[in-house]
């Protein structure tokens, strides 16, 4: 089936392609190559890479003219009839050469829809696209070469950096946003925290007076929430990475290039270090400190600060040796009554 969503701009050449990616080849150079494809769908004009050693069997079995597989890769059972495309790193590869082969189809390039309303003193950058009933209010600041798709609302005063893609119905207020951000549709940023003062069994609503801060290259999920502070601002910092429904609460700091998967919870005032990673469903209590490369298994519950680097897993988390020990001894118990 032909993809009308993108253009594949091949063949190339296997020369062209391992001088794109930085690769060594192993087997003839001039071979054409039309697309990028799995090994189990490759025939013999496509590529493919390899980068689990679970993937071998079909890596033996494939027709791809063509394999990146990273340098430290063992190859037991060989294919004969492929050429290999050596570098650091098979999947980074791939994904680069990705953005070789294919270009998107739909291209916006600079243009004001007119269902959309701008306000008089909005700033809007140069070669922008603002799409179908987009909203955006008064002193919002917008970045050059940004997106801002149908339906957006970009509330009072929210600045946008540049080359910023904002999709569908994504809800924007209160919060400075760096350049590079990609925003998925449904995300929500900048809304109140859940924050409520009880007193004689009244639940009252605390104002939240804090921002969203979010830095450059950070990519957020679809449907995920991030709640501005309630007094200091909600950060998330440089080159992180948000998966679809996540929430993130009021005061939360996000440091660089942490990675958190769907349907995390982080609570209010928690502090995520650099570089961590948190599995699918994983929760996070409040007022708790996470520090760096730390690694969270899915559904484990973090409750108390955690630091010392490493993976953990289960609830309440404790280091993955211990957890995989307790599974263990649990399933013994179970088998044994």
């Amino acid at each position: 089936m032909v993809n009308k969503l993108y253009s594949n701009l091949g063949p190339y050449k296997i020369s062209e392609i391992a001088e794109y990616i930085s690769a060594e080849i192993v087997g003839n150079a001039d071979i054409s190559i039309s697309d990028i494809k799995s090994l189990e769908q490759a025939s013999h004009q496509d590529i493919s890479f390899l980068e689990n050693q679970k993937y071998l069997p079909s890596f033996a079995k494939s027709k791809a003219a063509a394999c990146i597989i990273s340098n430290n890769q063992e190859l037991k059972d060989g294919n004969q009839n492929m050429v290999l495309l050596k570098v650091d790193d098979a999947y980074f590869a791939y994904t680069k050469l990705l953005n070789f082969f294919y270009k998107p189809l739909k291209q916006p390039g600079s243009k004001i829809e007119k269902s959309s309303h701008i306000a008089p003193s909005a700033k809007i950058g140069n070669n922008c696209y603002i799409g179908h009933n987009v909203v955006i209010e008064d002193e919002v600041e917008i970045g050059d070469d940004a997106v801002i798709q149908a339906g957006a609302y970009i509330d009072y005063g929210v600045k946008i950096g540049s080359r910023a893609r904002i999709d569908a119905n994504v809800v924007i207020s209160h919060s400075i946003i760096g350049d590079d951000v990609v925003i998925l549709p449904g995300a929500t940023i900048g809304q109140d925290g859940f924050g409520f003062a009880t007193h004689n069994g009244v639940h009252t609503k605390i104002l939240h007076i804090g921002r969203v801060i979010i830095g450059d290259n950070v990519e957020i999920g679809a449907n995920s929430s991030i709640d501005r502070g309630s007094m200091n601002d909600t950060v998330i910092e440089d080159l992180c990475r948000i998966d679809n429904l996540v929430q993130i609460g009021h005061n939360a700091h996000i440091k660089t290039g942490s990675i958190i998967v769907a349907q995390v919870g982080i609570a209010g005032s928690s502090v995520i270090g650099k570089y961590c990673a948190l599995g699918g469903q994983v929760g996070v209590a409040g007022h708790v400190n996470i520090t760096d490369h730390v690694h969270l298994a899915g559904q484990s519950g973090v409750m108390q600060n955690i630091t010392e680097p490493g993976a953990r897993g289960g609830s309440p988390a404790i280091p993955i040796r211990d957890w995989h020990r307790q599974s263990i001894m649990l399933k013994k118990l179970i088998k044994n009554k």
